[in-house]
Order: structure tokens, then sequence, then C-alpha cells
């Protein structure tokens, strides 16, 4: 007979990782934690280098402003300058007026003559009546007629037409004289000015 030993030793299997690959998980997570770190300590290193350029210029502006304040001086207000300004505003003033009073003087002297004369053309009777001069003075103010006349009553019904109108309402004449010729015609000189007269026949 042949004797058979069933039994044999069975050796235990070992579960979970090896020593080799426990080592090298070990120095991976060593790496990736030496990294992390040099990460952070890269942008400590940076924050800290902006944070000095910061605190440089905050001191440079502080050094700039500290000498603006050194050199600034107060400006003092001259006291001859509210004199000088009321004598330039009175100037001004001056001026002004002397514009307005010439801006006048030009209408009356553009404008002055026109009316008047407008005004003799349209009252003037169709017939019977002459105007052989007539002065304006003053812009218009001061007036002379001299013309002829065939009836004694056209001149008193022409000066009241020229009384109605706009231009010689109120108008009076401080001189009138009138004579007959030798040829029967009315001689009238009218003047809003005794003195005008002899200034016209001078």
């Amino acid at each position: 007979m042949q004797n058979l030993n069933l039994y044999q030793v069975e050796r235990k299997r070992r579960g979970g990782p090896r020593r080799a690959q426990m080592l090298l998980g070990l120095a991976a997570l060593a790496l990736l934690c030496g990294l992390h770190a040099a990460w952070h300590g890269w942008q400590l290193h940076k924050g800290a280098a902006r944070l000095a350029q910061a605190e440089n210029q905050a001191q440079q502006q502080e050094d700039l402003l500290a000498a603006a304040k050194a050199s600034f001086v107060e400006p003092q207000l001259d006291s001859r300058l509210p004199a000088e300004l009321a004598a330039r505003e009175a100037d001004n003033r001056q001026l002004q007026q002397m514009i307005g009073y010439l801006q006048v003087l030009a209408s009356q002297r553009s404008i002055g003559f026109v009316a008047p004369l407008q005004a003799l053309a349209e009252q003037h009777p169709p017939s019977g009546l002459w105007l052989t001069a007539i002065n304006l003075d003053a812009g218009g103010s001061q007036l002379r007629l001299r013309g002829r006349s065939q009836n004694q009553e056209l001149l008193p019904e022409y000066l009241q037409r020229l009384g109605q109108s706009a231009v010689f309402k109120g108008r009076e004449f401080a001189r009138f004289d009138v004579q007959r010729g030798d040829d029967q015609l009315l001689r009238f000189d009218l003047s809003s000015q005794v003195g005008a007269l002899e200034k016209a026949d001078e």
C-alpha cells in the first residue's frame, strides 16, 4: 500500500500594499507638500515685495507733500487791488455812458432829419406855397423854414397841419417874419430859435 500525506502547510497570504509601495506613496506625498509649501512661500515673498514697494511709494508721496507744504507761501492780497478795481470799474462806466451817448448822436444824425423832411413833404399844400430854404440843426430839433406863398391863408393852414403831425407836435417857432414882396408874394421866415436867423444869414 502506498501512504498518501494529505496535510500540507499553507502560507498565509499578506494583504494590503507592500512596503515599497508605501514608501513610494510617502515620497510622493512629501513632494506634493513641499511643492505646496514652496508655492505659498513664493506668493508670500511676492506679496511682501509688493507691500514694500507700496510703502516706498507712500513714503515718497509723503515726502513730496511735506516738501510742498514747506515751500508753500500763502498769497497775500495786494492792498492796491481794490482801489485799482474801483478805478477800472469807474472807467468802464464812463466808457459805457460815452458809447451810449455816441449811439444816441449817431441815431439822431442818421434818422433825425428824415422824419422832419418827410413830414414837411406830406403836409405841403399841392400849390400856392413854396419852400425856398430848409435849415435843420441839432439832429432836427432846430428848424428854420423860408419860402413864398400866393395866399396869406395857406401859410397858417400849412403850419396847423405840421403841428398835427407827430414830428412837429408841440413845436413852437420863436421867430416868425412875413413880408409881401414887390411881386405880391408873401415871403415868410420861420425859426425855432431867435438867433438861428442871424446865424444862418451870416
